[in-house]
């Protein structure tokens, strides 16, 4: 599979799926604790929530034959995130990745997209996401990633993923974690309107800091976990990167900050149009990675493909 950079230089956009964890809870009525979604491979029910999801999404791919970042479910799929659900068997690390890359990665060769559809591995933050306040610092971060960075380039995934990271500090750890494995990486922090990290750092200086220290940087830098409004607000921050390092964003269908939506009993989100006619204007402004996070569904990411079906680049 090429780079993400040699597939832009051939696509209008790299579409990205949309949310896995939200749509188990509330739309399969998945308990997903955590949002821990590795658990939903190793029971029926879940299962089958998994491969309508993921499916989805890939058809949207093939429908449109647009290239598209397809996610692992392995957010909280590291040693105390396995833990907290009950998998605490030394080999349960690679068992679980190992699982969740061949579900992916079977499903994309039986819809015959193996063209178009590259599988991220995805490492999540240690503990809460959210809250920058329990995030380890860069070093003991650096050491806590490598294991399960290791175990996914193995696997054979495309690139590796990290996104939702509130930490500056920790999103250096993982980014220098995913560098040792020689596989193309991407960051994807979360971000406020004056383009800051949840822990104040300014993205633009998160960004040089990482850029500097992780060998190899990172090939590109997503915003997650964010709403469109959010980042066209960031974009006119004096902290927004002006180096074009940030090329994507995988956006929440509500404009209300992570850690509300995380209180919240039922899903709050734009409609699919709305939501792709905010995301088709960050690409008309450099954007070229786009898709969904909290709230989204296969809908969302259909009208965004057909933005670009219709009108390419």
């Amino acid at each position: 599979m090429p780079s993400t950079a040699a597939i832009l230089e051939g696509a209008p956009v790299i579409l990205a799926d949309g949310a896995i964890e939200t749509r188990l809870i509330y739309e399969f009525g998945l308990p997903t604790p955590d949002f821990s979604s590795f658990v939903h491979l190793f029971t029926r029910e879940g299962r089958a929530a998994l491969d309508a999801i993921y499916r989805g999404y890939m058809q949207v791919a093939g429908e449109s034959r647009l290239p598209m970042q397809v996610g692992t479910p392995t957010w909280r799929a590291h040693p105390e995130g396995l833990v907290r659900q009950g998998f605490s068997a030394p080999d349960d690390l690679r068992r679980v990745n190992e699982e969740a890359f061949r579900f992916l990665a079977g499903m994309r060769d039986a819809l015959g997209v193996g063209d178009l559809v590259m599988i991220a591995g995805v490492l999540g933050p240690r503990r809460d996401g959210y809250d920058p306040a329990v995030a380890p610092d860069a070093a003991e971060a650096q050491a806590y990633h490598r294991p399960q960075a290791r175990v996914l380039a193995d696997l054979g995934v495309d690139l590796l993923y990290a996104p939702t990271f509130a930490s500056a500090q920790e999103l250096l750890g993982v980014a220098r974690a995913m560098a040792a494995t020689g596989l193309p990486y991407a960051l994807a922090p979360v971000i406020d309107d004056d383009a800051r990290l949840i822990d104040g750092t300014p993205l633009d200086a998160a960004v040089a800091a990482i850029d500097e220290a992780a060998s190899p940087p990172p090939g590109n830098y997503l915003i997650g976990c964010t709403h469109a409004i959010h980042v066209t607000r960031a974009q006119g921050s004096v902290h927004w990167p002006a180096n074009g390092r940030v090329t994507g964003l995988k956006a929440n269908a509500s404009p209300l900050p992570p850690s509300e939506l995380d209180k919240l009993d039922h899903l709050k989100q734009d409609d699919p149009e709305t939501f792709a006619a905010g995301l088709a204007r960050l690409h008309a402004g450099g954007m070229r990675v786009l898709g969904g996070c909290c709230g989204t569904s296969e809908a969302h990411i259909r009208a965004l493909a057909r933005r670009f079906v219709a009108e390419p680049a």
